[in-house]
């Protein structure tokens, strides 16, 4: 009686369209779930994110969950992840895209997923970090652990919303550091950020591990912006 009370009270509504969720769904109604923007990088050798970062770290592959799309389902999601603090959200859609690249991460044979870390003055001021979340979603669906404490951010960087492609790699470059390279010594390596657009920050960070580290990357994010 209390639950439906507080369900009228406070409805349960799909983030995109609004419309109420059923008890099944979560987030996002199945019509929205359907024609969410799915890049389906994960079975396409040489997609756009692996062209993306080509002849910048080695890795073996790279793939984004969803595109961009300018005021999209995918803006309405991420404005909810970075504004709204919702970090089950961002669980969810890890444990989403884990049942998409399950069957890859397997043949890739993929052992441990590192997320992009915050500066902890960011973390502070936001209170968690979205990449770490959506990482510990994909671990808990693809069992395998979470080894993000091994990499720190060191220095505080400015938004890179409006900045050109080299700024944003000036504005990251140098500022992560390999804290533990023991636990992720001959691992493969699953690196994970929310957003890839230049990827400048997916390479710093896979840069300072490869160098740092005897282990193999690949890169998944939640969203790829072209």
């Amino acid at each position: 009686m209390l639950q439906h009370l507080l369900h009228l009270l406070y409805p349960n509504l799909c983030l995109n369209c609004n419309q109420s969720l059923v008890q099944t769904e979560r987030y996002l109604c199945l019509g929205c779930q359907i024609t969410l923007p799915e890049t389906n990088d994960h079975l396409i050798k040489e997609n756009s994110v692996e062209k993306t970062m080509w002849g910048r770290i080695p890795f073996e592959r790279a793939f984004s969950f969803l595109y961009f799309n300018q005021k999209g389902v995918t803006q309405r999601l991420l404005h909810e992840l970075k504004y709204r603090g919702n970090e089950d959200l961002a669980h969810y859609l890890g444990e989403l895209y884990a049942l998409r690249i399950k069957q890859t991460a397997q043949n890739q044979k993929i052992d441990a997923i590192v997320a992009i870390p915050l500066h902890p003055s960011k973390l502070k001021k936001r209170g968690y970090n979205q990449s770490f979340a959506f990482a510990e979603g994909i671990a808990k669906g693809l069992n395998i652990e979470n080894l993000s404490g091994a990499v720190s951010r060191i220095k505080a960087t400015d938004t890179q919303t409006k900045k050109s492609r080299s700024e944003r790699w000036k504005n990251v470059s140098s500022i992560f550091c390999v804290t533990n390279s023991e636990i992720l010594n001959q691992k493969h390596i699953l690196l994970v950020d929310d957003v890839i657009t230049t990827g400048a920050t997916i390479e710093s960070c896979g840069q300072e591990i490869i160098k740092t580290v005897n282990c193999t990357l690949s890169i998944a994010s939640i969203a790829f912006a072209a």
